[in-house]
C-alpha cells in the first residue's frame, strides 16, 4: 500500500511540473502571436487574455521544472514591460504625474531582477551539463535582455531619490536591486562602477533608507562609509558621528570627528564639536591645539568665516571661545583673558567671550587682592567688559549685574557699587 501511495505522489508531482511547463509554452504561443520580439507590445491583447497569461505564469518561477526555463523569464519580462508602458501612458494622461509612483519604480526593480534571472538561467547547465540555449541564441537573448533592463536599472536610483523619505522600505528594495546590478553578469561589459554617476552618490540615500526602514544596521554603516567620498560625504560623516554618539562609543565618535576635520576642513561644525568634546573630556591641551589649528585654517582661508553672501558664519567664533575656556581650566588665566579678548576682536558682539573676559579679569583681580594696584587694574578691565555686556543684553542681568556690583565694590568705587547693589541680593 505504501508503494502505491509513493508512486501516486510521484505521478502527481510530475504531472504538476509538466502542467506548469505547458502553461509557459501556452503563454509563449500567445505572446508570439500578439507581438514581435523587439517591440514587446502586448497592447492589442484583450484584458482577459492578459489576465490569463498572468495566471499561467503566476508560479512559473517557483515550479522546479519551469523555474529553469528561459522562456519563463522572457515572457514574465514582456508582461512587466507591458505594465510599465501602461503606467507611462497613465502618467502622460495625468499631466506627467505618476498615478502610483511607488508602483512604477517597483515595476522597474522587478524588470531588472527578472532579466538578471533570465541571464542566470541561460548560463546554468542542467544535471547533464548542458546549457538550455545554444551560444548564438544566448548572445542574442543576452543582448536583448541587457537592452531591456538598462533603462529600468537606471530608473532605480531616480525612484529611490523620490521615495527615500516617504517610503524607506520601498527605497531599500529599489537600491538593493540597484547595487546588486553592478556585479551582475547581465550588465557585464558596461563598466557601470566607473560610468554610472550615481554609484557613489546613491550610497548615502541607501544608508538613509536602511535607517528609516529599521533595516540592516551593519549594511547601513557600510554604505555610510562608502558615502564619505561622495557629494553627501559631510552628511554621511555627521550620521556616523550621531550613530556612535547614540551608542555611547566616545572613541569612535571622536575618531569620526577627526576624520571629518581632515576630509571636510571647510565644514566648521566638525572642528567646533571636536574641540568641544576635548573640553568635555578635560583634554584641555588637546582642545587648545585643535583650536589653534582651526584659527590658523580660518586665517588662511581653508575654513571660511563668511558665507557666499558675505554673512558671518556663527560657528567661526567658537574656536576662540573654546581656546579661552581650555586655558581658563588649565588655570592660565592671563592667557585665557587674552584669548577671550581675541574672540571679541574677531566678533565684537560675541557675548560669551565678553562675559568670559570679564569673569577672567575678576578672577585675576581676586588672586591679586594683596596688590591693590594690580587688582584695581584687572577690576577696571572686568568692569569695561561687564558694562559692554549690559549694553548688549540689558535683559541678561544675571550675567553682568552681580559681577558689576562686586567689581565696583572690590575696587573701592562705592558710588557705582551702590548703583548695582540691587543685583547683590
Amino acid at each position: 500500500m505504501k508503494k502505491i501511495l509513493l508512486i501516486c505522489a510521484a505521478l502527481t508531482l510530475t504531472g504538476s511540473a509538466f502542467a506548469q511547463k505547458k502553461n509557459v509554452n501556452k503563454v509563449k504561443s500567445m505572446i508570439e502571436y500578439a507581438s514581435t520580439p523587439i517591440s514587446m507590445d502586448l497592447s492589442n491583447l484583450a484584458p482577459d487574455k492578459l489576465a490569463e497569461m498572468r495566471e499561467l505564469l503566476a508560479n512559473a518561477d517557483k515550479d522546479p521544472e519551469s523555474a529553469n526555463m528561459p522562456e519563463t523569464y522572457k515572457y514574465k519580462g514582456r508582461l512587466l514591460i507591458y505594465d510599465m508602458n501602461e503606467m507611462i501612458k497613465q502618467r502622460v494622461a495625468n499631466n506627467n504625474e505618476f498615478v502610483d509612483k511607488k508602483a512604477f519604480f517597483l515595476n522597474q526593480a522587478a524588470l531588472v531582477k527578472n532579466f538578471e534571472t533570465l541571464e542566470k538561467v541561460m548560463k546554468t547547465p542542467n544535471e547533464k551539463g548542458k546549457l538550455p540555449v545554444k551560444e548564438e541564441e544566448y548572445k542574442k537573448e543576452h543582448a536583448l535582455a541587457q537592452q531591456l533592463a538598462t533603462n529600468p536599472r537606471n530608473n532605480l536610483f531616480i525612484g529611490a531619490s523620490n521615495l527615500v523619505y516617504d517610503d524607506p522600505a520601498a527605497t531599500v528594495e529599489l537600491l538593493d536591486a540597484y547595487y546588486e546590478s553592478f556585479d551582475n553578469p547581465l550588465f557585464e561589459g558596461l563598466d557601470l562602477k566607473n560610468k554610472d554617476p550615481y554609484y557613489k552618490e546613491g550610497a548615502y540615500i541607501y544608508a538613509t533608507a536602511l535607517k528609516g526602514a529599521g533595516g540592516n544596521e551593519e549594511k547601513m554603516l557600510e554604505y555610510l562609509n562608502k558615502a564619505l567620498d561622495s557629494q553627501n560625504g559631510a552628511l554621511a560623516c555627521q550620521d556616523l558621528i550621531t550613530y556612535y554618539k547614540d551608542k555611547g562609543d566616545k572613541a569612535k565618535e571622536n575618531e569620526m570627528y577627526e576624520l571629518a576635520t581632515q576630509k571636510f576642513p571647510d565644514q566648521l561644525i566638525f572642528v567646533v564639536n571636536l574641540i568641544q568634546n576635548s573640553i568635555i573630556d578635560k583634554k584641555f591641551d588637546k582642545a587648545i591645539e585643535q583650536a589653534d589649528q582651526a584659527i590658523a585654517n580660518m586665517d588662511n582661508g581653508t575654513i571660511k568665516t563668511v558665507d557666499a553672501e558675505g554673512n558671518h558664519i556663527e560657528a567661526a567664533r567658537y574656536p576662540y571661545y573654546f581656546r579661552a575656556v581650555a586655558l581658563y581650566n588649565l588655570e592660565k588665566y592671563e592667557e585665557a583673558f587674552a584669548a577671550f579678548e581675541k574672540g571679541v576682536e574677531f566678533k565684537n558682539d560675541y557675548f560669551d567671550c565678553i562675559i568670559g573676559a570679564g569673569n577672567t579679569a575678576t578672577r585675576i583681580a581676586s588672586m591679586n587682592k594683596d596688590k591693590k594696584a594690580v587688582a584695581d587694574s584687572w577690576y577696571k578691565k572686568a568692569i569695561s567688559y561687564y558694562e559692554k555686556a549690559k549694553e548688549m543684553a540689558p535683559d541678561q542681568s544675571d550675567q553682568w549685574g552681580y559681577p558689576l556690583y562686586a567689581s565696583y565694590y572690590n575696587s573701592g568705587n562705592m558710588a557705582k557699587a551702590k548703583e548695582y547693589q540691587k543685583y547683590s541680593k
